[in-house]
């Protein structure tokens, strides 16, 4: 059996790594099981993985994403560093494989290509250092961690919504208010009909993550938080200009 093999590097370079390890895994999202062993050379990362499942490219890559991280964080806790990682390449040939991962989500970039983005970021500084802008900031913050760290999609995608939330009720004066007050004024404020965006289910995405615990998700899954949360992003946003 051929492993897939994934190539990235650890982030800053300037900042030298060396482990290896290895360890059995399994999917919760698929039931797909499999073997990695990952071996990290001055930064440069290489994993083998053995899997005799079917996997598409980006599920198997956020599942050693997810382990790679995971070994990279502990040592960030140890001696204390701040390492990132990137995962750049996938390659099997048995499986014709050979695939270097963008940075662009299709789902969100694709219905976006036409777009003015110098016309709109003009428009986007204004409110960022307008009067409440830490909110819109913090929520394109979190709209960007969304994209890059797939086991927290959930929980990025509803802190940027619950920022909008919190600019909302700033801009009315309601910032003491009830949550629930705050999030009827919010939803009127982008006028929603009823169950045209599901918040609820963006909510309900986070709250084990929020609280702690594993959320493994599939691609279609991801898909869906993004593409929800960037609808209402975009809704209120549209309101303010």
């Amino acid at each position: 059996m051929e492993p897939y093999q994934f190539i990235g590097i650890v982030l800053p370079e300037r900042a030298q790594i060396s482990i290896s390890f290895g360890l059995m895994f399994s999917h919760s999202s698929t039931g797909y099981e499999g073997k990695v062993e990952v071996s990290i050379i001055n930064n440069q990362i290489m994993v083998r993985v053995y899997s005799e499942a079917d996997w598409r490219v980006h599920d198997l890559r956020n599942v050693v994403l997810n382990i790679v991280q995971s070994e990279i964080a502990t040592v960030s806790y140890l001696i204390g560093h701040a390492y990132d990682i990137e995962i750049t390449r996938v390659i099997n040939g048995s499986k014709k494989i050979d695939y270097v991962f963008g940075i662009d989500m299709p789902c969100i970039k694709e219905p976006r290509k036409e777009r003015d983005v110098s016309s709109e970021l003009n428009k986007l500084r204004h409110l960022k250092a307008g009067e409440h802008g830490i909110h819109i900031n913090r929520c394109f913050k979190d709209l960007s961690f969304a994209m890059r760290h797939s086991d927290d999609t959930a929980f990025y995608c509803f802190r940027a919504i619950e920022a909008l939330r919190h600019h909302c009720a700033a801009k009315l004066g309601i910032g003491g208010a009830d949550k629930k007050s705050q999030w009827k004024k919010f939803s009127d404020r982008c006028g929603f009909g009823e169950g045209e965006i599901d918040i609820d289910g963006i909510r309900e995405a986070s709250i084990r993550v929020r609280h702690g615990e594993s959320l493994i998700q599939s691609e279609e899954e991801i898909v869906t938080l993004l593409q929800n949360t960037w609808a209402i992003v975009d809704r209120y946003i549209s309101k303010l200009q």
